[in-house]
């Protein structure tokens, strides 16, 4: 008859092989099924150049860009209207107000002391 000790130890080897035998099957399910979205896609691509043949259009007629369409403003900063008394960057008066704002803020002073006047 075994001891404790040698079950013990039996039970840790097969939950080991358990896992490994767990894993295996996991990734060969994940490359099966990546097999299968390949061959689907390859047959769904075909179906939409026929069609895109057949009506006569082409990527650009489909707004071919990637992504989202970029905003006439996107990347565009915006003019700075409060200077930074200390002399640092000064503040578009948009989004989040700078440090240097909350803490004169906080001081009582207003934000039209930092206004600039163009």
């Amino acid at each position: 008859m075994a001891t404790h000790q040698e079950i013990m130890a039996q039970i840790k080897q097969l939950k080991k092989e358990a896992a490994a035998a767990r894993r295996a099957e996991k990734a060969q399910i994940k490359r099966d099924a990546e097999a299968q979205r390949r061959s689907e896609l390859s047959g769904v691509i075909s179906q939409i150049r026929d069609m895109m043949k057949q009506h006569g259009l082409t990527v650009a007629d489909l707004g071919g860009g990637r992504g989202r369409p970029k905003s006439a403003t996107a990347g565009v900063k915006g003019e700075i209207r409060y200077a930074n008394p200390a002399g640092g960057k000064g503040w578009t008066g948009k989004g989040r107000k700078p440090a240097w704002v909350v803490e004169a803020l906080a001081q009582g002073r207003a934000l039209s002391d930092f206004a600039i006047n163009k």
